[in-house]
């Protein structure tokens, strides 16, 4: 079972890893609203299926350490990414994340 489990994280995690190249050829210069919604909507479902996920790795008996930090990791990736597109920060904060995400 946990081989399944290791099996979704890897898809999701896959998926969560081509939103940087979508982002850099689709937002950096984007002025379109639809293109920033469905981003936005996109970075939400990734987070939510993580959320998911974060519940069962973050269980006490959860015998893969290792992937609980790359699947915590990557939901606090995806929450810079939602607040570096979508939210209220100084333009230091975005340069900051900007800079991390595209190294």
């Amino acid at each position: 079972m946990l081989r399944n489990f290791r099996a979704a994280v890897e898809d999701w995690d896959e998926v969560c890893s081509a939103l940087g190249p979508w982002e850099a050829k689709n937002l950096v210069e984007a002025e379109a609203e639809d293109t920033k919604q469905h981003h936005q909507r996109w970075v939400r479902e990734l987070l939510s299926w993580g959320r998911v996920v974060q519940r069962a790795i973050d269980l006490p008996e959860f015998p893969d350490r290792a992937l609980a930090e790359r699947v915590n990791a990557r939901i606090r990736h995806l929450e810079d990414k939602l607040a570096l597109w979508h939210g209220e920060m100084t333009s230091a904060e975005a340069e900051r994340i900007l800079q991390a995400a595209f190294k």
